[in-house]
C-alpha cells in the first residue's frame, strides 16, 4: 500500500527520530516530500508512505500519542472548479504532473496520487482556484 501522511508534532519532538521509527519499528519506506521543522517549534512533516496496510494502519494507531497527531492524507490542494478558468497556468509549475489540462473537455484534473505538496501551483493560479487542502 502506497499513501500519504501528514506528522504534526509538539516542541518537544523536534530532537527525537520520529521518521527513524517509521522506518525501523514499522518496516515502511519513507519519502518525505515537504517538512517545516524548526527547533523548539511545533513541525509538521507531510510523508509519502509504502508497506503494508496492516503496519500502516499500526502507526496511525501506535505514534498517536500526546503531542503527536499523524493522519492520513487524501489530497493536498484543493481545486474549486466554480473559479477554475482552466488555464492551464498551474500545469506549467506541477513538475509531478499532478495538474493536467487534457482534452477532449480541456478541463483541468488534479491527481492527488501525483501530488508532492510543493505549494508552487498556488500563486500562479490568476483565479485563486487552488488553494491547500484542510488536512487537520
Amino acid at each position: 500500500m502506497k499513501t500519504k501522511i501528514m506528522l504534526t508534532f509538539d516542541s518537544e519532538y523536534t530532537a527525537k527520530p520520529l521518521t527513524y521509527r517509521l522506518i525501523k519499528e514499522y518496516n515502511l519506506v519513507i519519502n518525505i516530500l515537504k517538512a517545516d521543522i524548526g527547533y523548539n517549534n511545533i513541525g509538521h512533516i507531510l510523508y509519502e508512505i509504502e508497506g503494508d496496510e496492516a503496519m500502516i494502519k499500526k502507526t496511525l494507531t501506535d505514534l498517536n500519542e500526546p503531542g503527536i497527531h499523524l493522519e492520513m492524507v487524501e489530497a493536498i490542494i484543493a481545486v474549486d472548479r466554480s473559479r477554475c478558468t482552466d488555464c492551464g497556468l498551474c500545469t506549467a509549475v506541477c513538475f509531478p504532473d499532478a495538474l493536467a489540462v487534457t482534452g477532449p473537455d480541456w478541463e483541468l484534473t488534479y491527481n492527488s496520487d501525483k501530488c508532492t505538496g510543493c505549494d508552487l501551483c498556488l500563486p500562479v493560479c490568476p483565479s485563486k482556484a487552488i488553494s491547500k487542502a484542510s488536512l487537520l
